[in-house]
């Protein structure tokens, strides 16, 4: 189960890019349209899902894949279904605890390493949270010197915190309502015990096979490159999934998702950063001379491939990571 990213490319059936698929977004969206229907059975979530799905462009095996993720995890949330708590699921998680004066390249290693976000924590207390996006737009696109900068000038200050036995369901509940992607679980005493996000809730809910056959439904395609990497958590390079015809009427131009942020393979990591961060964007559809898919890169990536490779942003070409 390494390959939970939440990432993945949109294509059209001429191989066009014409979108990033997030899981989170799709998963947010399809409990905002579950909580207006009236209806509130598991067959409602599979219909949510298969919406929400087809409404960022995904068809064919990337739609029947995300309902195997997302469906088991709808049915709990609406079929009354009862779901495990955080406290179960952060069992033995590595926790990513830093102090204010830890320097972001430190921050970044742990975070890397983790595949986590970082809890700033002072005197047993949870003072800030500083993330994959943070990194790459507060710190990398605006070229501060990681090895020189505390993680406290750049960390989101007092972020909310839940307590462990907050079920997987509240969690994701809370994390849909205030648009958080993650959220710090905290003892009742204020002693930090971890971090969820919202793949854990994704995972901790029985969508374990959906992220088996969304790997495999995107590995499966026919125009497979050399220049595409499989090794990324939440983002594997996957080309283009070939989508079958429709049978209903609407056209998938309809169902465009919002257009992807393309860069060239020649950029610098430091100007695809930059761009990210100007259109608060936090995947890039990486595109070849030829116009073609060459990959895609998250903030996660960024972290994981330069930060922790201490490589410099402004010379390392976006191809190469």
């Amino acid at each position: 189960g390494e390959n939970r990213f939440r990432h993945l490319p949109v294509t059209d059936d001429s191989g066009a890019i014409v979108g990033v698929l997030d899981i989170a977004k799709c998963l947010n969206d399809a409990i905002s349209k579950l909580e207006k229907s009236q209806e509130k059975g598991s067959s409602a979530a599979e219909d949510a899902v298969k919406q929400m799905a087809s409404l960022q462009g995904a068809g064919g095996n990337q739609a029947v894949a995300l309902q195997a993720l997302l469906g088991p995890l709808l049915s709990q949330a609406f079929g009354g279904q009862s779901s495990p708590t955080l406290r179960t699921i952060l069992a033995g998680k590595p926790s990513t605890i830093v102090s204010p004066r830890t320097t972001l390249q430190e921050t970044g290693m742990m975070m890397a390493e983790a595949r986590k976000a970082a809890l700033v924590v002072e005197s047993g207390r949870l003072v800030g949270i500083f993330g994959f996006k943070d990194m790459m737009s507060r710190a990398i696109a605006k070229e501060l010197p990681l090895d020189l900068t505390p993680v406290s000038t750049v960390m989101t200050p007092n972020p909310e915190a839940v307590s462990p036995d907050t079920t997987v369901m509240e969690a994701l509940q809370i994390m849909h309502d205030n648009k958080f992607l993650t959220l710090p679980v905290c003892e009742s005493n204020g002693s930090v015990i971890g971090i969820v996000d919202v793949m854990d809730c994704v995972y901790a809910s029985g969508g374990a096979e959906g992220w088996r056959s969304i790997f495999s439904s995107a590995m499966e395609c026919d125009d497979v490159t050399e220049t595409a990497s499989v090794h990324s958590y939440r983002s594997a390079s996957v080309r283009s999934v070939k989508k079958p015809q429709k049978d209903n009427a609407r056209p998938v131009s309809k169902l465009r998702p919002k257009k992807p942020i393309l860069q060239n393979e020649s950029e610098t990591v430091l100007a695809v950063t930059q761009m990210l961060a100007s259109k608060r964007g936090d995947a890039a559809i990486i595109t070849s001379d030829s116009g073609g898919l060459a990959g895609i890169i998250t903030d996660t990536d960024v972290t994981r491939r330069v930060v922790a490779k201490q490589l410099s942003a402004s010379t390392t070409i976006v191809s190469s990571v």
